[in-house]
């Protein structure tokens, strides 16, 4: 199970887009795609330049909790009915 999925709120926890707040549009591997963050300008022919937002590393986000305003880590917990759930570790609330 994927501990971060689209949709999810992260924050940028690496590189010279710290801190940035925003949400995942994709996950590929160990790629994602965050929302408006690391955008880029790229030369194409006949078009001129446009923006293209690159991936990031999975392990330079961390899921963000807007009501602390915190970063914090993902567990995976089995319940009694075989099913898995993800818990935020700094509050212990179930996520989705």
């Amino acid at each position: 199970m994927k501990k971060l999925r689209k949709g999810d709120p992260v924050i940028v926890i690496a590189g010279k887009l710290k801190w940035s707040v925003s949400s995942i549009e994709s996950v590929d591997g160990d790629m994602v795609t965050v929302k408006d963050v690391n955008v880029v300008k790229k030369a194409v022919k006949w078009q001129g330049f446009v923006k293209k937002t690159l991936p990031l590393h999975i392990s330079n986000v961390a899921y963000y909790l807007a009501d602390e305003k915190k970063p914090t880590k993902i567990a995976v917990e089995v319940k009694k009915d075989w099913k898995k759930v993800r818990k935020a570790k700094r509050t212990g609330k179930v996520i989705d």
